[in-house]
C-alpha cells in the first residue's frame, strides 16, 4: 500500500478473490463467521474507499473457471420454475394482506415484519433474476413478469432496479458508475452506531434513491408501464380491501429491505470485511428464503445462471470457492456493521486512480 497524491491509500496487491486456488492451506478459516468479523481492523482510510489497481476479478475468474470446467455451461439459461414460484408468492402476499389488514395493531406490525417482509424479499430476489432475463427466453416476458412481482410489493421498482442493477455488473466498483457504491455523502456522514443504525433503518431510501442521484437515467416505456400498473393495483387494493391492507403491503416491503435479517445481504455482499476481498457469500438457512442470493460470488462469476442452479457452481468448481471466507449469520453481520468502527460506507473496494478533484479517472 502507498499514499497517492490525494493522501489516500492505494493498493497494488492481488485481490483475495483471485487467490482461492492457491490459498487453501494457511488461509483464514472459511468455516467460522468469527474470521469475517475479527479481521476488519486492517490498514485503511475512512474518508474514501479502498483503491486497488486491478481488473474486475469476477471476469478473470469466469475465464479461469470456464477453461478448467467448460461443463459449467450446462447451468446457463432460463428456469421457468421462477415464474410459477413468483405467481405463488404474489398470491400468498395478497392472502396475507387481506387476512392481517383487520387484525390488532400489534399483530399487524409483527406479521408485516415476520411474514410480509419475508415474502416481499423473496419477490425482490426473484425480480433480481428476471432482470437478468433468467426465467423466459423472451426479454419482454421477463420484464413483464418482473412488473407482475411488484403487485405483491406495492412499489413500482422492477424495471428501474433492472436498469441500475445492469450497471452494477457492468461497472462493478467503479465510482460514479456502479450504483451499488455508497455516495461520498454517506462516507462523510454515516458514522458511529446511532447513525449506522439509522442508515440501516432507512436503507430502502438509500438503496432506491442513491442511483438516481449518482447517475440518473431517463425513464423508458417499461418504467412508465411499471408505475401505471402498480398505481392501478394499489388503487384496487385500497378500494376493495381497504387502506390498512395497502399499508400492510407497503410496510412489509419496507421492512424487507430495512433493518431485517434478510436485508443484510445488501451489506454482506460487497462490504470489505476482510482486506482485499470485495465479494462474499452467505451460506446458511436464509438462502432458502432469499432464493440463493447468498451465493453472490457465484452470481457475479456467472450472472447468466439462475438462482436455482447457483449452488451447483461450487459443486462443479469447488477449488475456486472452498477457500473463500463467507458469512453464516445475517443478524451478526448487521450488528457488526452498526457497532464495528472499522466498517462503514467507506468499506468498499474501488478501482482506478483518483483525479485531483477526488473523483476517479
Amino acid at each position: 500500500m502507498f499514499l497517492n497524491k490525494q493522501g489516500l491509500l492505494e493498493d497494488t496487491n492481488e485481490p483475495e478473490l483471485l487467490k482461492g486456488q492457491s490459498l487453501k492451506n494457511g488461509h483464514i478459516s472459511s468455516s467460522s463467521q468469527d474470521s469475517i468479523f475479527s479481521k476488519t481492523n486492517f490498514e485503511k482510510n475512512m474518508t474514501y474507499f479502498h483503491i486497488m489497481g486491478h481488473d474486475e476479478p469476477h471476469a478473470i475468474r469466469r475465464k479461469q473457471i470456464l477453461e478448467k470446467h467448460p461443463e459449467i455451461k450446462i447451468l446457463f439459461g432460463p428456469d421457468l420454475m421462477s415464474a410459477w414460484l413468483g405467481i405463488g408468492i404474489v398470491l400468498a402476499q395478497f392472502w396475507c394482506l387481506n387476512f392481517f389488514a383487520t387484525t390488532n395493531w400489534l399483530l399487524y406490525i409483527v406479521s408485516s415484519y415476520c411474514i410480509g417482509a419475508v415474502l416481499s424479499h423473496a419477490l425482490h430476489a426473484l425480480m433480481h433474476d428476471f432482470t437478468h432475463y433468467l426465467c423466459f427466453e423472451s426479454v419482454q416476458y421477463n420484464k413483464l413478469m418482473a412488473i407482475f412481482l411488484n403487485f405483491g410489493q406495492g412499489v413500482p421498482s422492477a424495471i428501474t432496479f433492472g436498469r441500475y442493477h445492469s450497471d452494477h455488473h457492468t461497472f462493478m466498483n467503479l465510482p460514479d458508475l456502479d450504483p451499488d457504491l455508497p455516495s461520498q455523502w454517506e462516507i462523510d456522514h454515516v458514522k458511529g452506531p446511532l447513525l449506522k443504525f439509522l442508515f440501516m433503518l432507512f436503507l430502502p431510501l438509500f438503496y432506491s434513491l442513491r442511483p438516481m442521484f449518482i447517475r440518473p437515467l431517463v425513464p423508458n416505456k417499461y418504467e412508465i408501464l411499471n408505475l401505471v400498473s402498480i398505481i392501478l393495483s394499489n388503487t384496487l387494493i385500497y378500494m376493495y380491501i381497504g387502506p390498512s391492507a395497502l399499508g400492510w403491503l407497503i410496510l412489509s416491503t419496507y421492512f424487507g429491505l430495512s433493518i431485517h435479517p434478510l436485508a443484510a445481504h445488501l451489506i454482506t455482499e460487497h462490504y470489505e470485511f476482510i482486506n482485499r476481498l470485495e465479494t462474499y457469500n452467505y451460506l446458511g438457512i436464509a438462502n432458502f428464503l432469499i432464493l440463493n442470493l447468498g451465493y453472490h460470488t457465484e452470481h457475479h462469476d456467472f450472472p447468466n445462471i439462475p438462482w436455482s442452479r447457483l449452488p451447483l457452481v461450487k459443486k462443479i468448481a469447488p477449488e475456486f470457492y472452498d477457500s473463500l471466507p463467507y458469512h453464516t449469520n445475517y443478524t451478526l453481520a448487521i450488528l457488526a456493521y452498526i457497532f464495528d468502527g472499522y466498517i462503514g460506507p467507506f468499506s468498499r473496494i474501488v478501482r482506478k486512480e483518483l483525479k485531483s478533484n477526488g473523483k476517479m479517472k
